[in-house]
């Protein structure tokens, strides 16, 4: 096959590109952990015009190589081509790969990137190795859509903590739920839906031992043949207060379940959670619980990158207190729970939310009856 034109593609192609192979790789998003979800296209020019020869992304357990992946596809094609990748091509992976030696070895001409590695150890590295080869490289093409696809794995390799999602339902009347009585559901079957889809794209999701012996929840995708697709459900249970007969705990043979107590957590209660499938990690008390930085720690640790967290309102208002959510989003729901509900966020937690330059707006959208207003903190 003919080289490729040295012609470099204009801007406006450069973005149409870069966005098609976010969406490739935002596919595996949830399941990749604790690698990025990246996504990789090649794509030839040969007449002016992008043909797009080989497609990788990040597989589910990232048991391979997005860059990889598309060059094997692309094969002899891929010589005098353009990569567009999601995140800067690594020098050597923790398996002994290199994208950087395949990319050069397979005569690729020009490499586009969304950013920069975060890893402070590597950032920039690869990009350097590429221009030292002789490739063109340019960076940052719809850089600010690729820190969201890969907010996690910044946050884990940057913080040492996932990133936090905080899902709030609340009523008109700032309710998330009955204190007391019959449950009452705040939001409607479309909020519902996109809570699976966020489900879906998180790696693990996270609620207070209050929410789970409140609701009883199995905190699974609830989409007709998506279930093996839940996250990893985590409990914040100081004290182990979790029944063995829960849904979480039945469930635990299909979906991880794992178990946050504190030091002194009985254990009775331990040794039958552990019989029942759910897996005990110990943690630090803080103020009134776990301590919640400690226990984002370790998460991040287990390799866990983004962090959907469902309940409870004490939970919610650590997290938005100390600085630890970096996303919410908000489901503002007609209906009118009542004096006896659970007020969604303790003092003024929400309007810090609502109000603060803290926090964006970066979504709105009607859901059915339901506004869903999504922030993202900005410092």
């Amino acid at each position: 096959m003919a080289a490729a034109e040295t012609t470099i593609a204009d801007p406006e192609t450069d973005r149409r590109l870069m966005a098609a192979a976010l969406r490739l790789g935002r596919r595996h998003l949830g399941s990749t952990f604790p690698a990025p979800a990246v996504g990789v296209l090649i794509v030839r020019f040969d007449t002016g015009v992008p043909v797009i020869v080989g497609r990788g992304a990040t597989p589910p357990g990232a048991s391979g190589h997005a860059i990889a992946i598309a060059l094997d596809e692309a094969g002899e094609a891929a010589r005098g081509a353009t990569v567009y990748t999601s995140i800067e091509p690594t020098i050597r992976h923790e398996d002994g790969a290199s994208d950087t030696d395949r990319l050069v070895a397979a005569g690729i001409q020009r490499v586009v990137s969304a950013m920069d590695d975060p890893d402070p150890q590597r950032g920039g590295a690869g990009h350097a190795r590429l221009r030292d080869a002789g490739l063109q490289v340019s960076s940052g093409i719809l850089g600010e859509e690729a820190r969201r696809v890969h907010a996690g794995f910044i946050a884990r390799m940057q913080a040492g903590r996932p990133h936090v999602t905080l899902k709030l339902a609340v009523s008109a009347d700032g309710m998330i739920g009955r204190s007391s009585g019959e449950r009452v559901l705040v939001s409607g079957k479309e909020a519902f839906a996109r809570l699976q889809a966020m489900r879906i794209e998180t790696d693990a999701t996270l609620i207070g031992i209050g929410t789970a012996l409140a609701a009883d929840p199995s905190l699974i995708v609830r989409v007709p043949g998506l279930k093996s697709l839940s996250p990893i459900r985590v409990v914040l249970d100081t004290q182990l207060r979790l029944s063995p007969q829960s849904a979480l705990v039945q469930g635990a043979g299909e979906i991880p379940l794992w178990v946050i107590a504190g030091p002194e957590a009985p254990e009775a209660a331990r040794s039958a959670l552990v019989a029942a499938g759910a897996e005990i990690i110990s943690a630090p008390l803080g103020s009134g619980g776990v301590d919640l930085p400690a226990a984002l720690r370790t998460l991040a640790e287990r390799g866990i990158t983004r962090l959907l967290v469902e309940g409870g309102a004490r939970v919610a208002a650590s997290l938005v207190g100390q600085g630890l959510a970096d996303e919410v989003v908000l489901f503002r729901a007609p209906v009118v729970v009542g004096p006896d509900g659970v007020r969604a966020l303790a003092g003024r937690a929400l309007s810090a939310i609502e109000r603060s330059p803290r926090y964006r707006i970066i979504e709105e959208a009607m859901l059915g009856d339901d506004r869903m207003v999504r922030y993202e903190r900005t410092s």
